[in-house]
């Protein structure tokens, strides 16, 4: 099961209040929305991917009793889909475990599957079926800014010339013609990238950012915690130019050693936090 990262520091930053209200972005299997509940406030968890929502729904034994309202949309949708102020906004911007271990969902290089990487799958085009309509010169666009990959343009030309349709067939096609030494990274970076397209990820990020500000009272606090340098850059930037927000955190807190051994994919993690200090929005 997934284990909601940085889970403490998240906590102490949104400091939750009984009776108070927050929203979890990015509900997931709902760790850190149990763990706001936990302190008497209410929350709003959202979600793009209806499994992930519907998972949350029939764990009554999780959320019974407590105040919780599960919601399934982009998070880009904030500004408009909450009407009255919150005390605070959490954005866990990485995959679930449930969403990598799936075979089906093609977000992970280690299960073959088709290449689907759609978050939300009721909307879209999956991966493979953009990539049967992709030019070289677009792929090489997303797997250099999306992906930040040094071999975007080899990879590019057999993607585009092999249509993949497969994870494995994705993954032979790189193993062909990358080096084995540094293949691993590749791999991800490859995945990042495409993930990052077919999702519209950082526009959706952007437009999250800018509706937590809205629905943020005066005091209240973002908590943001990302996984590449991509995301990181939008939130530091968006943090330090909203004119609106003071930032808390300087520096971002990533996780422990102790966490990083009992949960490896909390390695990459960055939290960054910042408080509302002005009206508007």
């Amino acid at each position: 099961m997934h284990k909601p990262v940085l889970l403490k520091e998240v906590i102490s930053l949104l400091n939750p209040k009984s009776g108070s209200v927050y929203v979890d972005c990015t509900l997931g299997s709902g760790g850190h929305t149990i763990a706001i509940l936990n302190s008497g406030a209410k929350v709003y968890g959202i979600d793009r991917d209806l499994e992930a929502v519907e998972e949350v729904k029939t764990q009554n034994s999780k959320v019974k009793n407590k105040e919780l309202k599960v919601i399934w949309t982009n998070f880009r949708n904030l500004g408009e889909l909450i009407k009255g102020k919150v005390s605070g906004v959490l954005f866990d911007l990485g995959l679930s475990s449930e969403q990598l271990d799936s075979p089906v969902r093609g977000f992970s290089y280690r299960f073959n599957g088709l290449l689907d990487m759609r978050m939300d799958r009721s909307k879209g085009v999956p991966c493979y079926k953009l990539l049967k309509e992709m030019g070289v010169e677009d792929l090489e666009y997303i797997l250099l800014n999306y992906g930040e990959e040094r071999y975007f343009r080899r990879i590019a030309r057999e993607i585009v010339q092999n249509k993949p349709e497969t994870t494995e067939a994705l993954k032979e096609i790189i193993r062909r013609i990358t080096p084995p030494s540094s293949r691993t990274k590749i791999l991800a970076r490859v995945w990042q990238g495409l993930r990052i397209f077919v999702n519209d990820e950082l526009a959706c990020l952007r437009d999250g950012l800018v509706g937590a500000t809205k629905i943020l009272k005066v005091g209240g606090r973002i908590c943001v915690i990302s996984y590449h340098s991509l995301e990181d850059r939008i939130v530091k930037q968006y943090f330090r130019d909203e004119l609106l927000l003071k930032v808390i955190t300087n520096k971002p807190i990533c996780p422990s050693e102790e966490e990083i051994s009992g949960n490896p994919r909390s390695r990459s993690a960055k939290l960054r936090c910042a408080e509302k200090i002005g009206i508007g929005g």
